[in-house]
Protein backbone atom coordinates (compact mmCIF):
# COMPACT_ATOMS: atom_id res chain seq x y z
CA UNK A 1 0.00 0.00 0.00
CA UNK A 2 1.13 3.20 -0.69
CA UNK A 3 2.08 5.94 2.12
CA UNK A 4 -0.28 8.05 1.22
CA UNK A 5 -3.01 5.51 1.39
CA UNK A 6 -1.90 4.46 4.76
CA UNK A 7 -1.57 8.16 5.53
CA UNK A 8 -5.50 8.70 4.71
CA UNK A 9 -6.94 5.57 6.67
CA UNK A 10 -4.84 6.71 9.64
CA UNK A 11 -6.46 10.72 9.23
CA UNK A 12 -10.05 9.43 8.96
CA UNK A 13 -10.00 9.68 12.91
CA UNK A 14 -8.63 13.55 12.55
CA UNK A 15 -11.05 14.05 10.04
CA UNK A 16 -14.07 13.10 12.41
CA UNK A 17 -12.52 15.11 14.85
CA UNK A 18 -12.14 18.16 13.16
CA UNK A 19 -15.78 17.48 12.04
CA UNK A 20 -17.02 16.94 15.80
CA UNK A 21 -15.37 20.08 16.76
CA UNK A 22 -16.59 21.95 14.22
CA UNK A 23 -20.10 21.41 15.53
CA UNK A 24 -19.32 22.17 18.96
CA UNK A 25 -21.13 25.71 20.25
CA UNK A 26 -18.10 27.52 21.89
CA UNK A 27 -20.48 29.58 24.41
CA UNK A 28 -21.83 26.26 25.85
CA UNK A 29 -18.21 24.64 25.86
CA UNK A 30 -16.86 27.38 27.60
CA UNK A 31 -19.47 27.18 30.51
CA UNK A 32 -18.95 23.57 30.87
CA UNK A 33 -15.05 23.86 30.82
CA UNK A 34 -16.02 26.44 33.77
CA UNK A 35 -18.40 23.76 35.43
CA UNK A 36 -15.29 21.27 35.66
CA UNK A 37 -14.76 20.48 40.07
CA UNK A 38 -10.88 20.32 39.47
CA UNK A 39 -10.47 19.88 43.44
CA UNK A 40 -12.13 16.29 42.74
CA UNK A 41 -9.54 15.27 40.61
CA UNK A 42 -6.42 15.24 42.97
CA UNK A 43 -6.75 11.43 43.49
CA UNK A 44 -6.65 10.94 40.09
CA UNK A 45 -2.78 11.34 39.06
CA UNK A 46 -2.13 9.23 41.99
CA UNK A 47 -4.52 6.09 41.16
CA UNK A 48 -2.90 6.20 37.97
CA UNK A 49 0.86 5.60 39.52
CA UNK A 50 -1.02 3.28 41.75
CA UNK A 51 -2.20 1.42 38.43
CA UNK A 52 0.72 1.39 36.67
CA UNK A 53 2.44 0.08 39.91
CA UNK A 54 -0.03 -3.00 39.92
CA UNK A 55 1.00 -3.70 36.43
CA UNK A 56 4.69 -3.48 36.66
CA UNK A 57 4.36 -6.11 39.72
CA UNK A 58 2.31 -8.28 38.01
CA UNK A 59 4.96 -8.12 34.96
CA UNK A 60 7.56 -8.80 37.91
CA UNK A 61 5.83 -11.69 39.25
CA UNK A 62 5.97 -13.03 35.16
CA UNK A 63 9.65 -12.44 35.30
CA UNK A 64 10.16 -14.44 38.44
CA UNK A 65 8.27 -17.24 37.25
CA UNK A 66 10.73 -17.88 34.24
CA UNK A 67 13.35 -17.15 36.51
CA UNK A 68 14.01 -13.66 35.62
CA UNK A 69 15.34 -11.48 38.73
CA UNK A 70 14.81 -8.56 38.16
CA UNK A 71 13.85 -5.84 41.36
CA UNK A 72 10.80 -4.22 41.58
CA UNK A 73 11.87 -0.28 41.49
CA UNK A 74 13.60 -1.84 38.52
CA UNK A 75 10.85 -2.99 36.52
CA UNK A 76 7.90 -0.36 37.78
CA UNK A 77 10.70 2.10 35.97
CA UNK A 78 11.02 -0.10 32.57
CA UNK A 79 7.27 -0.82 32.58
CA UNK A 80 7.09 3.37 32.89
CA UNK A 81 9.51 4.15 30.24
CA UNK A 82 7.60 1.12 28.09
CA UNK A 83 4.32 2.76 27.94
CA UNK A 84 6.33 6.50 27.27
CA UNK A 85 7.76 5.03 24.48
CA UNK A 86 4.28 3.21 23.26
CA UNK A 87 2.68 6.58 23.38
CA UNK A 88 4.51 7.73 20.26
CA UNK A 89 5.48 4.69 18.19
CA UNK A 90 3.76 2.79 15.90
CA UNK A 91 3.01 -0.96 16.71
CA UNK A 92 3.20 -0.77 20.68
CA UNK A 93 6.95 -0.82 20.41
CA UNK A 94 6.97 -0.44 24.38
CA UNK A 95 6.44 -4.07 25.19
CA UNK A 96 9.86 -4.99 22.11
CA UNK A 97 11.54 -2.61 24.44
CA UNK A 98 11.36 -4.26 27.49
CA UNK A 99 12.00 -7.53 25.99
CA UNK A 100 14.79 -5.86 23.74
CA UNK A 101 16.34 -4.95 27.53
CA UNK A 102 15.79 -8.16 28.84
CA UNK A 103 17.92 -10.05 26.12
CA UNK A 104 20.78 -7.82 26.71
CA UNK A 105 20.70 -7.23 30.13
CA UNK A 106 20.35 -10.97 30.96
CA UNK A 107 21.31 -12.38 27.65
CA UNK A 108 18.07 -14.80 27.48
CA UNK A 109 16.37 -15.86 23.81
CA UNK A 110 13.50 -13.69 22.30
CA UNK A 111 10.99 -16.24 23.21
CA UNK A 112 11.98 -16.25 27.06
CA UNK A 113 12.64 -12.05 26.82
CA UNK A 114 9.17 -11.50 25.47
CA UNK A 115 7.10 -13.82 26.36
CA UNK A 116 6.32 -12.26 29.71
CA UNK A 117 5.52 -9.10 28.08
CA UNK A 118 3.15 -10.30 25.80
CA UNK A 119 1.31 -12.20 28.26
CA UNK A 120 0.98 -9.41 30.55
CA UNK A 121 -0.81 -7.44 27.43
CA UNK A 122 -2.98 -10.72 26.79
CA UNK A 123 -4.25 -10.42 30.37
CA UNK A 124 -5.09 -7.43 29.36
CA UNK A 125 -7.13 -7.76 26.42
CA UNK A 126 -8.70 -10.81 27.31
CA UNK A 127 -10.03 -8.96 30.61
CA UNK A 128 -11.16 -6.07 28.05
CA UNK A 129 -12.93 -8.37 25.63
CA UNK A 130 -14.74 -10.19 28.27
CA UNK A 131 -15.48 -6.83 29.49
CA UNK A 132 -16.52 -5.35 25.89
CA UNK A 133 -19.43 -8.12 26.07
CA UNK A 134 -20.81 -6.89 29.11
CA UNK A 135 -20.29 -3.48 28.12
CA UNK A 136 -22.19 -3.80 25.07
CA UNK A 137 -25.28 -5.23 26.87
CA UNK A 138 -25.31 -2.51 29.85
CA UNK A 139 -25.45 0.28 27.16
CA UNK A 140 -28.03 -1.28 25.23
CA UNK A 141 -26.07 -1.87 22.18
CA UNK A 142 -27.17 -5.06 20.55
CA UNK A 143 -30.53 -3.42 19.97
CA UNK A 144 -32.09 -2.47 16.26
CA UNK A 145 -29.45 -0.09 14.12
CA UNK A 146 -27.26 0.27 16.60
CA UNK A 147 -26.02 -3.56 16.98
CA UNK A 148 -25.72 -3.39 13.09
CA UNK A 149 -23.68 -0.09 12.95
CA UNK A 150 -21.43 -1.66 16.08
CA UNK A 151 -20.70 -4.75 13.98
CA UNK A 152 -20.37 -2.67 11.16
CA UNK A 153 -17.53 -0.37 12.44
CA UNK A 154 -16.11 -3.70 13.65
CA UNK A 155 -15.89 -5.37 10.32
CA UNK A 156 -14.36 -2.13 9.01
CA UNK A 157 -11.92 -1.95 11.61
CA UNK A 158 -10.88 -5.15 10.54
CA UNK A 159 -10.69 -5.19 7.31
CA UNK A 160 -8.56 -1.84 7.41
CA UNK A 161 -6.28 -3.95 9.67
CA UNK A 162 -5.72 -6.55 7.08
CA UNK A 163 -5.96 -4.08 4.18
CA UNK A 164 -2.83 -2.13 6.09
CA UNK A 165 -1.06 -5.30 7.30
CA UNK A 166 -0.95 -6.35 3.47
CA UNK A 167 0.12 -3.38 2.21
CA UNK A 168 3.25 -3.15 4.30
CA UNK A 169 6.50 -3.76 2.78
CA UNK A 170 8.43 -4.54 6.59
CA UNK A 171 8.84 -8.13 4.42
CA UNK A 172 11.37 -5.95 2.28
CA UNK A 173 13.36 -5.24 5.61
CA UNK A 174 16.53 -7.47 6.69
CA UNK A 175 16.28 -8.08 9.91
CA UNK A 176 12.10 -8.78 9.42
CA UNK A 177 13.04 -11.32 6.48
CA UNK A 178 15.78 -12.56 8.61
CA UNK A 179 13.19 -13.55 11.10
CA UNK A 180 10.52 -14.56 9.44
CA UNK A 181 12.74 -17.29 6.50
CA UNK A 182 14.94 -18.66 9.71
CA UNK A 183 13.91 -17.96 12.95
CA UNK A 184 9.71 -17.17 12.95
CA UNK A 185 8.61 -20.64 13.82
CA UNK A 186 10.86 -21.61 16.31
CA UNK A 187 10.30 -18.27 17.70
CA UNK A 188 6.41 -18.39 17.82
CA UNK A 189 6.48 -22.13 18.90
CA UNK A 190 9.24 -21.36 21.25
CA UNK A 191 7.73 -18.00 23.16
CA UNK A 192 4.30 -20.15 23.08
CA UNK A 193 5.88 -22.71 25.70
CA UNK A 194 7.45 -20.46 27.31
CA UNK A 195 3.69 -18.31 27.97
CA UNK A 196 1.99 -21.43 28.34
CA UNK A 197 4.41 -22.42 31.71
CA UNK A 198 4.06 -19.20 32.58
CA UNK A 199 0.27 -19.12 32.74
CA UNK A 200 0.27 -22.71 34.29
CA UNK A 201 2.26 -21.59 37.02
CA UNK A 202 0.00 -18.46 38.19
CA UNK A 203 -3.18 -17.80 36.35
CA UNK A 204 -5.46 -16.91 39.27
CA UNK A 205 -3.13 -14.23 40.53
CA UNK A 206 -2.26 -12.61 37.65
CA UNK A 207 -6.26 -12.27 36.93
CA UNK A 208 -6.56 -10.90 40.26
CA UNK A 209 -3.81 -8.15 39.61
CA UNK A 210 -5.36 -7.74 35.99
CA UNK A 211 -8.78 -6.89 38.01
CA UNK A 212 -7.29 -4.52 40.73
CA UNK A 213 -5.40 -2.71 37.79
CA UNK A 214 -8.15 -1.89 35.85
CA UNK A 215 -10.60 -1.36 39.25
CA UNK A 216 -7.93 1.70 39.86
CA UNK A 217 -8.64 2.74 36.29
CA UNK A 218 -12.21 2.63 36.32
CA UNK A 219 -11.82 4.63 39.40
CA UNK A 220 -9.84 7.03 37.44
CA UNK A 221 -12.33 7.45 34.55
CA UNK A 222 -15.27 7.88 36.93
CA UNK A 223 -13.86 10.52 39.01
CA UNK A 224 -13.35 12.06 35.62
CA UNK A 225 -17.11 11.90 35.01
CA UNK A 226 -17.91 13.25 38.77
CA UNK A 227 -15.81 16.24 38.63
CA UNK A 228 -17.32 17.26 35.27
CA UNK A 229 -20.72 17.08 36.93
CA UNK A 230 -22.11 14.27 34.78
CA UNK A 231 -25.37 12.07 35.09
CA UNK A 232 -23.75 8.74 35.20
CA UNK A 233 -23.55 5.71 37.05
CA UNK A 234 -19.61 4.00 37.77
CA UNK A 235 -20.98 1.17 35.56
CA UNK A 236 -22.28 3.62 32.58
CA UNK A 237 -18.45 5.21 33.14
CA UNK A 238 -16.98 1.92 32.96
CA UNK A 239 -18.79 0.04 29.86
CA UNK A 240 -18.13 3.78 27.70
CA UNK A 241 -14.65 3.30 28.92
CA UNK A 242 -14.26 -0.56 27.77
CA UNK A 243 -15.81 0.85 23.89
CA UNK A 244 -13.69 3.47 23.88
CA UNK A 245 -10.17 1.49 24.25
CA UNK A 246 -11.40 -1.14 22.05
CA UNK A 247 -12.24 1.91 19.56
CA UNK A 248 -8.71 3.02 19.61
CA UNK A 249 -7.62 0.02 18.19
CA UNK A 250 -9.06 0.62 14.95
CA UNK A 251 -6.70 1.68 12.14
CA UNK A 252 -8.57 4.86 11.63
CA UNK A 253 -7.10 6.72 13.88
CA UNK A 254 -4.08 8.39 15.70
CA UNK A 255 -4.26 8.02 19.30
CA UNK A 256 -7.83 7.27 19.30
CA UNK A 257 -8.57 10.95 18.28
CA UNK A 258 -11.97 11.15 16.75
CA UNK A 259 -12.67 7.78 17.17
CA UNK A 260 -12.82 8.60 21.39
CA UNK A 261 -14.65 11.94 21.07
CA UNK A 262 -17.42 10.50 18.67
CA UNK A 263 -18.07 7.56 20.62
CA UNK A 264 -18.33 9.42 23.49
CA UNK A 265 -20.59 11.68 22.30
CA UNK A 266 -22.65 8.90 20.95
CA UNK A 267 -23.17 7.47 24.74
CA UNK A 268 -23.89 10.75 26.82
CA UNK A 269 -26.36 11.36 23.92
CA UNK A 270 -27.82 7.98 24.78
CA UNK A 271 -27.62 8.08 28.16
CA UNK A 272 -29.71 11.59 27.99
CA UNK A 273 -26.95 14.08 29.07
CA UNK A 274 -27.60 17.51 27.90
CA UNK A 275 -25.17 19.47 25.17
CA UNK A 276 -23.49 15.97 24.62
CA UNK A 277 -21.42 17.28 22.42
CA UNK A 278 -19.78 19.54 24.34
CA UNK A 279 -19.51 17.27 27.47
CA UNK A 280 -18.20 15.03 25.22
CA UNK A 281 -15.23 16.67 23.73
CA UNK A 282 -14.35 17.74 27.30
CA UNK A 283 -14.78 14.40 29.04
CA UNK A 284 -12.22 13.22 26.55
CA UNK A 285 -9.64 16.15 27.12
CA UNK A 286 -9.97 14.76 30.94
CA UNK A 287 -9.11 11.39 29.95
CA UNK A 288 -7.00 12.35 27.15
CA UNK A 289 -4.68 14.44 30.19
CA UNK A 290 -5.20 11.95 32.61
CA UNK A 291 -4.76 8.65 31.10
CA UNK A 292 -2.53 9.32 28.09
CA UNK A 293 -0.52 12.80 28.54
CA UNK A 294 -0.04 11.67 31.91
CA UNK A 295 1.46 8.18 32.49
CA UNK A 296 3.78 9.62 28.91
CA UNK A 297 4.98 12.64 31.06
CA UNK A 298 5.90 10.27 34.19
CA UNK A 299 7.11 7.54 31.65
CA UNK A 300 9.51 9.84 29.94
CA UNK A 301 10.99 10.66 33.44
CA UNK A 302 11.44 7.01 33.80
CA UNK A 303 13.44 6.49 30.59
CA UNK A 304 15.38 9.27 31.68
CA UNK A 305 16.48 7.52 34.57
CA UNK A 306 16.48 3.83 33.01
CA UNK A 307 16.02 4.15 28.92
CA UNK A 308 15.12 1.00 27.34
CA UNK A 309 17.19 -0.19 24.13
CA UNK A 310 15.96 0.96 21.22
CA UNK A 311 18.71 1.24 18.69
CA UNK A 312 19.88 -1.23 16.10
CA UNK A 313 16.67 -2.89 15.64
CA UNK A 314 18.46 -5.08 12.68
CA UNK A 315 20.63 -6.83 14.81
CA UNK A 316 18.43 -7.21 18.15
CA UNK A 317 17.52 -10.79 16.80
CA UNK A 318 20.54 -12.32 16.31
Amino acid sequence: MKRWMRGLIRGAGLLLLVWILSQVDGQKLGILIGKVDLAQLWAVPLLGLAMTGVRAWRWNMLLRLQKLELPLWRAALLYSSGIFLGSFTPGRLGDLAKGLYLRQDQGVSWEKAMAGALTDRLLDLAVMAALAVWAFFHLGLFSGWVSWAVWGLAGLGLGGWIFALKGRKIAGQAWFSRLRQQQFYQFISGMGLEMRGVVSWAGGWMLGLTFLAYILYFTQTFLLAQAQGLALSAADVSAAIVLVGLASFLPISIAGLGTREGLLIFILGRKGIPESTEAGVIYSMLFFSACFVFPAVVGALCWLKAPLPLADPKNAWR
